[in-house]
């Protein structure tokens, strides 16, 4: 494994305020992993450094998830407070692609809370080609990598935007939920694109059957404006959206990350994945010998160059999770001709 270089010790200042924090000593893994950023609180004039037990915790991992479109990137720089993910970039990215940012959230009582937020690309499509999945379980082991090694996962953040319920948006929601977390971590919605709805949760509570009746289904949600608009014209639905997103985030604060056994979750995460594969070799027959689907031999051969595993590992771990495909774990994914039947938003 990679030695981590030391973190800079210079003093973190919130960018709108202007006050110190206690630094907190941290050593970044890669080159993705951002330094913390004191996040605009719910009181201005907070001044309260972080104590010395809050900086030696991990930091609750919260996991920001959600197709292409939803404002993953602009809920992330809501939270932050400032420009910290590219919402230009938000197409771009391979499933299971993560990028994590590590903030502060002040509560009401001016205490600080570290938090660290992972930004991770989802499937734009049902089924997956060869490549597509050998790469997805080659970030999935990355990402697995990081989560276990700073505590596991506290949170499941599934940014939709206010419209229609999609195929994709059912993929992605089974994808993150089922797969990645097992239904073992709380799950809140983020709802966007709320700058024309007065009151933003009167959206929720038109549509909030409708989630019921897809099968989707969370702990906590908020409405948002994730973007102050041209000229800061949508400022005060902002201002209210970034409060809102903050307490939600704080309520999760206090429960317990789930951290489950590195093996046996890799193996559940590419067998269910894999399952794709196999339905797009069945398909689609005539494609050419390297788009078809993988053989357990070049599985095993990924999982060693590419992945790390020793030889017999990867040849151990190729055997369960071409097993792991066939067993039943929820709902297939849905594919686009059959998003018809799906309700839209009123």
């Amino acid at each position: 494994m990679p030695e981590f270089p030391a973190a800079a010790d210079a003093s973190i200042k919130d960018s709108s305020l202007r006050v110190p924090i206690t630094p907190v000593p941290l050593r970044w893994r890669s080159t993705n992993l951002r330094k913390p950023k004191m996040c605009r609180d719910f009181h201005r004039g907070s001044d309260n450094p972080l104590s010395d037990e809050a900086q030696r915790r991990f930091y609750p991992n919260v996991l920001i998830v959600g197709e292409t479109g939803a404002g993953k990137s602009s809920v992330i720089n809501l939270i932050a407070g400032e420009q910290l993910a590219d919402v230009s970039s938000s197409a771009s990215g391979c499933t299971l692609e993560a990028t994590s940012y590590d903030l502060v959230l002040t509560d009401r009582q001016r205490q600080g809370h570290l938090i660290r937020l992972f930004d991770v690309v989802g499937l734009n499509e049902p089924s997956l080609s060869k490549n597509d999945y050998l790469t997805a379980i080659e970030k999935a082991n990355v990402l697995i990598t990081q989560l276990l090694r700073t505590g596991g996962i506290r949170l499941l953040v599934f940014c939709i935007r206010g419209g229609r319920i999609t195929s994709v948006t059912q993929n992605n929601y089974h994808l993150f939920r089922d797969i990645l977390c097992q239904n073992q971590v709380p799950v809140a919605f983020v709802i966007t694109g709320m700058e024309n709805e007065q009151p933003m949760e009167g959206w929720w509570n038109r549509n909030a059957a409708l989630f019921e009746r897809s099968n989707l289904l969370c702990t906590s949600h908020v409405c948002v404006t994730a973007t102050p608009g041209l000229n800061n014209v949508y400022a005060k639905q902002y201002q209210t959206s970034q409060t809102a997103i903050h307490s939600m985030l704080l309520d999760h604060m206090s429960g317990a990350s789930w951290k489950p056994e590195r093996r046996g979750w890799f193996i559940h995460i590419a067998g269910k994945l894999l399952k794709r594969v196999t339905k797009l070799r069945d398909r689609k027959q005539h494609l050419p010998l390297k788009s078809r689907a993988l053989t357990v031999e070049e599985l095993a051969r990924h999982l060693e160059e590419k992945c790390n595993f020793l030889p017999e590992d990867a040849v151990e771990l190729t055997g369960k999770i071409w097993v792991k495909r066939t067993e039943y774990n929820g709902p297939d994914l849905v594919k686009e001709e059959d998003a018809d039947d799906l309700p839209d938003f009123h």
